[in-house]
């Protein structure tokens, strides 16, 4: 008996367990895929500059330079900007978009146009583009007050006097920014137009004050943020070609937004210009549209994406540029307009000479050198260096040619840098350089020819002739062809004492 009320209750388990098994799993919960947002190709861009009203329509020039852009108003825009007298000099702060202009006149003499999206700030009077704000500031009239707010300190600033007090609260409240300092002071801030009549200007923000028991009302602004450093500069690569020459691309993406694209055929030693403008989709990718070939309206649209090291062209098949795409580097040194002064080339003529390498220090050479290592992100460690001045490439700008101490048996290192404006950007490194070595009388694209010794190093021992390839001097010698006879040689030869004799100047 006792068996079967055992045997009776293990049923009755095995039954209900196996109930509970066959319960269907309940369902997991349906995973929502986010929505796929369009990348905007044409974004708002934050504007800053002059703009110049006319009887046609409106000019803008940015703060960071001196190419102008033809505005398209809307009437609301011509509304906001009526209370202005005509031929006006305004300071304005603006989101708008970058657009080519028509071929009507006048827009036609124009790069590119800019449709307003967004009035930030307007002004007839003050600094303008030499006047930046901390973290916000804010003024008002009858009676006259200012309050800077900086480092979470409040600068207040009254006809009765000044006060410097620490916040002690901040955040926002339905709506409204504040800022609030112990007992006295409170000012807060909400983002809707604010005309100041006596100052003729227009802010982004109104702003209420209360100190000491009294209410003041006036405008206020905050920061305007471009963030463009990132993405502007001069960028360069050598490419192939069928006849092995090499064409060499420079791009320049200027801080007003204006660019230029030169393609450089190293054979025919001939230079194809367009003219555009670019503008930031992101932190790290820009479109650039070519907007003018040979003083005619063409239109080609180019997206770029920045990884640090190299701006690569997307889809470079669709631009012409074939499989091996568009990677260019960005050279040290700041954003060039390349066709702004064309350069003068002398036709190269040398009187025999002997250049002894300096050890003294000199500020451009220093320069030069303490940029070429923060572009690599080495360490300086007390290199010694020695270092020339001449002019390689007939511009009648001298370049720096360093002679540092990186060596082994078979030499050490060359650094050239070029002359650009008003400072010098590295050009090219060569390795296994014994002193001396020869200037000579060959050339290619201008650059004249280098002869050197090669020796030690398991290299086959010989002259060489280094050639400039568009781009750079070759890094390793003992893989170029050997000179020519009788060698070229130019009667410039540039000599350098020995580091192991203690010879050069430390870089700290």
């Amino acid at each position: 008996m006792r068996l079967v009320n055992t045997l009776g209750l293990a049923i009755f388990s095995s039954i209900t367990l196996l109930a509970c098994s066959q319960t269907p799993p309940p369902v997991p919960p349906q995973k929502i895929e986010p929505a796929k947002v369009a990348v905007k190709l044409n974004p708002l861009t934050p504007l800053k500059g002059q703009l110049s009203l006319s009887a046609p329509g409106a000019i803008f020039t940015p703060c960071q330079g001196d190419k102008q852009y033809w505005v398209e108003l809307s009437s609301a825009d011509k509304q906001i900007l009526s209370r202005f007298p005509d031929k006006a000099q305004l300071y304005v702060e603006l989101m708008g978009r970058f657009a080519n202009v028509s071929k009507q006149a006048p827009q036609a003499d124009y790069l590119a146009k800019i449709t307003p999206e967004e009035w930030q700030y307007l002004a007839s009077e003050g600094p303008g583009c030499k006047f930046d704000i901390a973290e916000l500031s804010a003024w008002g009239n009858e009676p006259g007050w200012r309050i800077d707010i900086e480092d979470n300190k409040v600068l207040l600033s009254t006809l009765s006097g000044a006060a410097n007090k620490s916040i002690t609260r901040s955040g926002i409240d339905k709506g409204l920014h504040y800022w609030q300092a112990g007992s006295e002071l409170y000012l807060s801030v909400s983002k809707q137009q604010c005309l100041d009549t006596m100052a003729d200007s227009v802010y982004p923000y109104k702003a209420e004050l209360t100190y000491k028991g009294k209410i003041y009302q006036g405008c206020a602004r905050r920061p305007f943020q471009q963030n463009i450093q990132q993405l502007a500069g001069y960028y360069k690569v050598k490419l192939a070609t069928a006849s092995g020459t090499g064409r060499v691309v420079d791009l320049s993406l200027n801080p007003d937004f204006s660019a230029e694209l030169q393609n450089t055929y190293l054979e025919e030693d001939k230079t194809f210009s367009e003219k555009g403008y670019w503008y930031p989709l992101n932190d790290s990718s820009l479109a650039l549209t070519l907007s003018q070939s040979d003083h005619q309206q063409v239109k080609s649209d180019m997206l770029f994406d920045w990884d640090g090291r190299l701006l690569r062209l997307r889809n470079p098949e669709s631009q012409n540029q074939g499989s091996a795409g568009l990677n260019m580097m960005k050279m040290d040194g700041p954003a060039v307009a390349l066709a702004s002064s064309k350069k003068t080339y002398h036709q190269r003529s040398f009187e025999p000479a002997t250049l002894m390498a300096s050890s003294d220090y000199d500020p451009e050479v220093e320069a030069a050198l303490k940029q070429y290592f923060k572009l690599h992100r080495t360490e300086l460690n007390g290199t010694k260096y020695q270092w020339w001045k001449f002019d390689l490439n007939g511009d009648g700008k001298d370049e720096i040619i360093t002679y540092v101490d990186w060596c082994g048996s078979g030499g050490c290192s060359l650094l050239v840098f070029e002359a650009k404006d008003n400072n010098h950007r590295f050009l090219s490194k060569t390795t296994l350089v014994h002193t001396p070595f020869y200037l000579a009388t060959s050339s290619n694209a201008r650059w004249q020819d280098l002869l050197l010794e090669v020796s030690g190093g398991g290299a086959t021992p010989g002259l060489r002739l280094l050639r400039f390839d568009g781009l750079s001097y070759p890094l390793n010698p003992s893989v170029q062809p050997e000179a020519p006879q009788p060698a070229p040689v130019s009667g410039i030869t540039f000599h350098a004492e020995a580091f192991s004799k203690g010879a050069g100047r430390a870089l700290n």
